[in-house]
């Protein structure tokens, strides 16, 4: 019996890279805008080459909730979202809602309808804060942003 060993294909394996992209954004102070935003995240992440679905459900469950919070605690009438990736696979959410106020990460009782956006952003993103009127985060998209 003879053993016949097939090479295989490196480039199988292989991930594409993930490239820069990014998108802004600003909607009227509207619940309903947390499904463009949504929208807006995928769009980004998909002309980013991200292709991992754990990494765009979690931007996208983070950007909604980000929104969400800036137009139900924000005063402006508007809300503007900023998304981008850059090429070592780091992605940066930020939302402005153009208020004073700073977002707060609460305890919610098993049968609160709200107040639990905050805790899921600090759970999920690899870091967060708030500049000025806009909070942000980050969410490592691959190996390299890990480090």
């Amino acid at each position: 019996m003879t053993n016949v060993i097939t090479p295989v294909d490196e480039t199988a394996n292989r991930k594409e890279p993930i490239r820069a992209a990014q998108a802004t954004v600003s909607f009227d102070a509207d619940p309903r805008h947390a499904e463009t935003a949504r929208r807006v995240a995928a769009d980004v992440l998909g002309e980013a080459g991200v292709r991992d679905r754990d990494v765009n459900g979690t931007v996208q469950l983070l950007v909604s909730e980000m929104v969400t919070n800036a137009i139900v605690h924000g005063s402006a009438d508007s809300v503007s979202l900023r998304l981008s990736c850059d090429d070592r696979a780091e992605i940066l959410i930020e939302v402005d809602d153009h208020s004073p106020g700073s977002p707060e990460v609460r305890e919610a009782g098993p049968d609160d309808e709200s107040g639990r956006g905050m805790r899921l952003v600090a759970h999920f993103a690899r870091d967060w804060g708030r500049r000025g009127t806009c909070t942000w985060c980050t969410v490592a998209a691959g190996p390299a942003a890990a480090g």
